[in-house]
């Protein structure tokens, strides 16, 4: 079980998984970019300039967590000498109208202009912008505009914010998911300070979710399910925590509950969590198996057993060569090592079972899925699916 939350991570309940503008108590693994982002930022506000800044990086990975942490906590240390204000716009499917209403609606919380919106509602692009430009300009407060996935924009859309914010005391901060388009590219001279996110290790994305179970919920959470999770993600995904908060917060109505899990479950939501998990679907699966020999089918059934009925995550190599043995007795067949790895390795191949990369024994030596340098293996495709298949194929 995961042991009850520290000091560093104080637990706070639904709101660390449901909030997507929450911000952990402490950033695990990006403390150079936290800092590097704040001291560029704590300048440009001593010395009142203001800064066009880009994160790139897939959804997920942390690039809001990053801008938001250091956000809050620039205007914390300077809320006794400065008023500062920062804004989060959602730039995908907006137009430059929309944008601007976005905008003058967050600076209207903030300030006492009490914008009339009928007035302008109907107003032509130009009177629009003039009307945005002649109200960030009357702001007294520092300005902090957060743009996310400004691919979306249209590339002189974007520029026009660009070049607003050289001229005023507005800190432009953008964040970008894909390839930004061709007449972006040319924009990006423009950025005082860009920083691409690489992904996170396992062991790192294991820490982050570890984290956020501690912040999500009161009570100790299985962390083999933590490590399953990460498993999934490492290998249906790429390693970033966007991923595996989603996944928990699917199993959030489960989790809360303090009483025994089912486990399998568990392990089928986590499963319906990715679009292409099933790189074997069931038409698949029943050809693959309809051409094996019948070990080969004991075997699985075998295996499908074990994770129906142990409950378990995962099974240890031991564990795997334990239920061949067995399918080796019921079939009266002599056990053969190197059958058997030759087995687990089809099924590696196949994708009904994948290694666990956190007992990677050799990971700068091998770069084959050979079961000799793992020690454990998690299931790819629904025990329930396969033990379904195995029976069509018997009935057959």
């Amino acid at each position: 079980m995961i042991a009850k939350s520290n000091v560093n991570n104080k637990y706070i309940g639904p709101k660390a998984l449901f909030d997507p503008n929450y911000v952990p108590p402490r950033l695990l693994y990006r403390k150079k970019e936290e800092n590097s982002l704040f001291s560029i930022l704590n300048d440009s506000i001593s010395d009142e300039y203001s800064l066009n800044i880009l994160y790139q990086g897939i959804d997920g990975i942390g690039k809001k967590a990053i801008v938001n942490k250091v956000l809050n906590d620039i205007i914390i240390q300077n809320k006794e000498f400065i008023q500062i204000n920062n804004i989060f716009v959602e730039c995908k499917e907006k137009k430059l109208e929309e944008l601007i209403f976005s905008l003058l609606s967050e600076i209207n919380t903030f300030t006492d202009f009490d914008i009339d919106f009928r007035t302008i509602l109907n107003s032509n692009i130009p009177h629009l912008w003039n009307t945005f430009k002649f109200i960030c300009n009357k702001v007294n407060s520092h300005l902090f505009f957060m743009f996310n996935n400004i691919e979306y924009l249209e590339p002189e859309t974007f520029n026009k914010f660009l070049q607003f914010s050289r001229e005023t005391n507005i800190t432009l901060i953008s964040t970008t998911n894909k390839i930004i388009r061709p007449g972006t590219i040319d924009l990006l001279s423009e950025f005082d300070f860009k920083n691409k996110l690489n992904f996170f290790t396992y062991y790192e994305l294991y820490a982050i979710l570890k984290q956020r179970v501690l912040l999500s919920f009161s009570h100790e959470i299985d962390k083999h399910l933590i490590r399953y999770i990460t498993d999934l993600i490492c290998e249906q995904h790429v390693p970033v925590p966007g991923k595996g908060i989603e996944i928990l917060r699917d199993l959030y109505p489960i989790l809360k509950i303090k009483n025994n899990f089912n486990k399998i479950e568990l392990l089928e939501i986590c499963q319906d969590e990715f679009e292409n998990f099933q790189i074997s679907d069931e038409f698949s699966v029943l050809n693959y198996l309809s051409e094996e020999d019948i070990l080969t089918i004991i075997f699985l059934d075998n295996l499908s057993n074990y994770f129906m009925s142990k409950m378990n995550y995962y099974i240890s190599v031991n564990e795997l060569q334990q239920l061949y043995e067995i399918s080796c007795e019921t079939l009266e067949y002599k056990k053969d090592f190197n059958e058997f790895s030759k087995l687990t390795e089809e099924l590696l191949n196949f994708g009904i079972i994948k290694p666990s990369k956190r007992t990677y024994r050799q990971r700068n030596t091998y770069h084959n899925y050979s079961n000799a340098n793992y020690d454990l293996f998690f299931i790819l495709i629904n025990p329930k699916q396969i033990k379904l298949i195995i029976d069509t194929i018997f009935n057959q």
